[in-house]
């Protein structure tokens, strides 16, 4: 359950709930959404990161920290209250994939994820949410490698962020409904703040086709914030309003940029134009939303346009 409080400054703010006394939990003040951070990604290969796969972005808190600091303060600049952790690819399977050792690998993914909560917390938000994400491709939900594996790796991955002092967990871009249910398990018994976000094929269904109502009864009494992120604005149109009236709790909305689906790497030929999404942002707003933001190909550039039009500039 949200605790809502105001400030003199009207701006996010983090408060303890009398209803769970363990936990900070995040709320939106005066009205106001909060603000998601954008990509980080596409960010760091525009100044100069090369992201090979598997492990994509997650080498570079390691051996270029200052340039993920760098992203994460200029999102903050623009007017972020959420910074999400470099954390996409900061698991032991994925530096498996990568031909790591089984114990190297656990402990070349902790080291990552360690660090990225580290850089995320330098440019003090009044909100780190430690970003998970589907074990393999995003956009192949037909890739999951099963409960089993899931299991080990939202557990472990969860460990992790919880000892690290992270404000929420957030899943995002989850688009299979056996590994939403696993990494939903994987929090029960976690004291902190728990946000969802998804992925779709279209009005109706997840990207691996597995109904959406089953998600708004999966999440129930668990999921603080339900999202989608990662879908082009077409794909977020068609389905935003009916998620909102059938998930009837707390929602957001972080689209990516692309004219079409972003490629593994996150890369993308055509993006939405400046005007168009004005438009967007403008009618996600109307709505109401808890949290919104921008994913995949977006710059600082737009989450300044989000905060200026918040503030009604």
């Amino acid at each position: 359950m949200q605790e809502y409080a105001k400030n003199s400054s009207g701006a996010a703010a983090m408060v303890w709930s009398p209803l769970k006394p363990w936990k900070i939990v995040s709320v939106a003040v005066a009205n106001k959404p909060l603000i998601m951070d954008g990509a980080m990604g596409t960010e760091l290969m525009a100044r100069g990161l090369d992201l090979p796969l598997p492990l994509w972005s997650a080498e570079a808190n390691l051996t270029d920290p200052e340039i993920v600091r760098g992203v994460h303060a200029d999102y903050l600049y623009a007017g972020a209250d959420i910074i999400t952790t470099n954390t996409f690819r900061t698991t032991t399977w994925s530096y498996r994939k990568a031909d790591y050792s089984p114990k190297r690998a656990a402990e070349r993914a902790k080291s990552s994820l360690m660090k990225a909560v580290e850089l995320a917390q330098s440019v003090n938000p009044n909100i780190v949410a430690g970003s998970l994400t589907s074990i393999e491709d995003c956009y192949e939900p037909e890739t999951f490698p099963g409960i089993g594996a899931a299991a080990d790796t939202y557990g472990e991955t969860v460990e992790w962020f919880i000892e690290a002092g992270v404000d929420v967990i957030l899943f995002e871009t989850m688009g299979h409904l056996d590994e939403i249910t696993v990494a939903l398990e994987s929090v029960e018994n976690a004291n902190i703040d728990i946000w969802l976000s998804l992925i779709i094929k279209d009005k109706y269904h997840l990207l691996s086709a597995h109904p959406l109502d089953a998600v708004y009864n999966l999440g129930k009494g668990q999921v603080g914030c339900l999202m989608l992120n990662c879908n082009t604005v077409e794909k977020t149109d068609q389905t935003l309003k009916s998620m909102i009236d059938n998930w009837g709790g707390d929602w957001g909305v972080y689209p990516n940029m692309g004219l079409t689906d972003p490629e593994p790497d996150g890369a993308m030929d055509e993006k939405v134009g400046e005007n168009d999404f004005r438009k967007t942002i403008k009618k996600y707003l109307e709505l109401d939303p808890m949290v919104i933001g921008t994913c995949c190909g977006s710059t600082p550039n737009h989450i300044e346009t989000i905060s200026n039009m918040i503030q009604g500039k």
